[in-house]
């Protein structure tokens, strides 16, 4: 045995010793004992989940709580790095521990470790960012933020969790600016029936905010009462009682509400549900568009479609860096239209793209020309007329190439 281990045995200086040893110092094998020192894997990765979870915290941070040093003394980061294979026992038991005061049992531990370990480092937002939109879907909808969270809300409010993965924190931003959009958009809608849109309905029922309108204009223009369709008096509803009926209910209020409007084309538009209004609406629109693309083909409507997209500066304007580009095959997000009508429009009009693209290893359109389009007044016309001619245009059939 080395003179210096001898040394630190008699001095009590050493608190174990390996089996080959204690066979030289006691001449019989070590008795059976529980293992004092472990794989540190699992403990690795317990300590950067945590680290994660909670922002701010550093390795020293957590290295001192769990040595239970002083803030001055110093630390060992082996143990984090895996220069140090094994560690004591109870490390691993005290960050297991740690998970489990914070409400995690070991089920859902493993299935965050493997999460944390499939997911880049670069996909956890802290839960600060988010909170925000958590606090406007319940106060907006009634959302509770656990429902979105997937996690209990409690344990990022308390401080025990800190960070959300990515992809969860993109939903609720994503939930938050559609609620802006249905609110502001639809300021008299019920928010039941946003609620509903957003994060889905109840299996088998309709919300009864839904087909109101329906039912009101089949009371007062049929000589049906509201009992006939909902097999109740109205009043339930109307003051909060019941807020949904089962769903061939509704099917059948909304297919006798068309029946009606079919059999009788001289009721008036302004009597007719909303929602049919639209409808109705939409007919008439898309005959006048029809119309206006039918026109627009006519050689003054080429002649006109001609001055819309004719360039309004130079070439050495349009080519200057200061303005910026845009690929060919994104101009059409640029400018609001389908891929399939903006390569339709481009092969009717090649050499007035051509005169203001440029091409290096592939195909620009200078922003400027792009935004003069955009605001000019009758541009939409053209548009609407190539986003006709696409929904007819076959598949199959080819485009004329152009910037090719």
């Amino acid at each position: 045995m080395p003179y210096l281990l001898i040394y630190n045995i008699v001095h009590r200086r050493v608190r174990s010793v390996s089996h080959r040893h204690y066979v030289t110092l006691y001449g019989r094998p070590a008795p059976h004992q529980v293992a004092l020192k472990v794989d540190g894997t699992a403990f690795r990765s317990m300590a950067e989940l945590w680290l994660f979870l909670n922002a701010g915290l550093t390795r020293a941070d957590l290295y001192r709580e769990l040595f239970g040093l002083e803030s001055h003394q110093k630390t060992d980061h082996r143990i984090f790095n895996g220069k140090i294979n094994t560690i004591d026992a109870r490390l691993e038991h005290i960050m297991r521990q740690k998970f489990s005061d914070a409400g995690v049992d070991t089920q859902l531990l493993n299935q965050w470790l493997e999460e944390f370990d499939a997911l880049p480092h670069s996909d956890w937002v802290p839960y600060a960012r988010i909170r925000p939109a958590l606090v406007y879907l319940w106060e907006k909808l009634g959302v509770h933020p656990t429902s979105v969270l997937k996690q209990s809300v409690a344990r990022y409010e308390t401080g025990l969790l800190k960070r959300v993965s990515r992809s969860i924190a993109d939903r609720i931003v994503a939930l938050k600016n559609k609620t802006e959009k249905e609110l502001r958009e639809e300021g008299k809608q019920d928010t039941e029936k946003i609620k509903e849109s957003l994060v889905g309905g109840k299996h088998g029922y309709t919300l009864y905010s839904g087909i109101r309108d329906e039912l009101l204009f089949l009371r007062r223009t049929t000589r049906r009462g509201a009992k006939y369709y909902l097999g109740r008096s109205p009043w339930t509803y109307e003051n909060g009682g019941a807020k949904r009926i089962a769903n061939w209910r509704a099917r059948k209020i909304l297919q006798d509400c068309d029946r009606l409007i079919r059999q009788s084309p001289a009721i008036p538009l302004a009597r007719l549900p909303q929602s049919r209004q639209r409808a109705q609406v939409q007919r008439l629109i898309d005959v006048m568009v029809a119309r206006t693309a039918q026109l627009l083909s006519d050689k003054d409507g080429i002649a006109f479609e001609k001055r819309i997209l004719q360039p309004s500066h130079s070439r050495v304007e349009y080519n200057n860096p200061y303005h910026g580009f845009t690929p060919f095959d994104m101009a059409s997000r640029v400018l609001g239209m389908q891929r399939r009508a903006f390569d339709l429009m481009v092969a009717k009009n090649c050499e007035i793209f051509r005169s203001v693209g440029k091409f290096a290893q592939r195909w620009y359109l200078p922003d400027l020309y792009l935004q003069e389009l955009v605001r000019k007044k009758n541009f939409g016309l053209i548009s609407a007329k190539y986003e006709l001619m696409a929904k007819d245009y076959g598949r199959l059939q080819p485009i004329d190439p152009c910037m090719n």
